[in-house]
């Protein structure tokens, strides 16, 4: 799995890999979607690594452990991982408790020749009892380990846990990197261009959107409704039987597509800035309504006409 951009991280990682220190205590926060992850599995395998190769030679053991658990989880093999490496990640959007972080500390007292790499993925998401337990090991982790913490924003995460840590700062991908990885995996040149715009820096949409194809299609059919000038009354009580059939969070991308579409024709000067506006606020009221149990398909035709009208 190739990662994508950051070269200004990499070179970052790679001064601090040089140093050959016994242990490290990372912290990478970034928006979601941008290879965070998958950086913290290639910089714990140059960690690991038994030619002591930066990002790893990949060709000794580790390193094809490592690989080994990289295909499984951005391609779904089931080969033989790297036992070294134990990833931490919050269960269905729950906290990360206490029980996840004294698993870590009895992973770290493990002896290894290679040494110990921990990657706690969304660290925000540790409950205060969990963040505490983890301090002094960050603080002092055990000789030949290195902990990678992942966030979306560092402000949510304990002011003693970020001041124990090397922070680095992940960029948003440009849209070039965006639409050369689309392009690689066989988007047309088209649909790429369109995707690496609408993807916001990030390709977390690419991921949902891969498993959820339809998705996208709604949200261009529902663009085109605010676009154009006419009230389109069939056209909106046909698409608003459709997404009423939707579960909340596919509801919630099709209109954060649409959001990003509306935006950038703003940008452009192609629709008016009150459209826009009056779009965000109907919007707002949409969820509301949604959550307090109004059918969808009332909730976006409702929307659709205070938008229009």
């Amino acid at each position: 799995m190739e990662i994508i951009g950051h070269h200004k991280e990499k070179e970052i990682l790679s001064r601090y890999l040089n140093r050959n220190q016994k242990s490290y205590s990372f912290l990478f926060e970034g928006k979601e979607g941008i290879g965070k992850k998958l950086l913290a599995l290639y910089t714990g395998r140059g960690f690991l690594c038994q030619k002591n190769r930066n990002f790893g030679c990949g060709e000794c053991e580790s390193c094809r452990l490592t690989d080994n658990l990289i295909s499984n989880i951005y391609e779904g093999t089931n080969l033989s991982p790297n036992p070294n490496i134990k990833l931490v990640s919050s269960q269905e959007g729950k906290d990360i408790k206490i029980s996840q972080i004294r698993e870590v500390l009895d992973f770290l007292k493990l002896k290894s020749d290679d040494g110990k790499v921990v990657i706690i993925e969304n660290a925000e998401r540790m409950n205060t009892e969990a963040g505490n337990a983890l301090l002094k090991t960050l603080e002092e982790p055990p000789e030949n380990s290195m902990i990678i913490l992942t966030t979306t924003n560092q402000n949510r995460l304990l002011p003693t846990i970020v001041s124990r840590c090397y922070k680095i700062r992940f960029s948003s991908l440009s849209k070039e990197d965006i639409y050369q990885f689309l392009i690689h995996r066989g988007f047309s040149e088209n649909d790429a261009k369109t995707f690496s715009i609408l993807s916001d820096g990030s390709l977390s949409l690419y991921t949902y959107l891969k498993d959820n194809p339809n998705i996208y299609q709604y949200s261009k059919d529902l663009a085109v409704l605010f676009l154009d000038r006419k009230l389109r009354l069939e056209g909106i009580v046909n698409l608003a039987e459709i997404l009423d059939k939707l579960d909340n969070k596919n509801l919630s991308v099709v209109f954060r597509i649409v959001q990003i579409i509306l935006h950038k024709k703003m940008l452009k000067g192609e629709i008016d800035i009150d459209l826009y506006d009056k779009f965000l606020k109907e919007y707002e009221e949409l969820e509301k309504a949604v959550k307090s149990g109004v059918k969808k398909k009332l909730a976006v035709e409702g929307m659709y006409f205070n938008v229009k009208t």
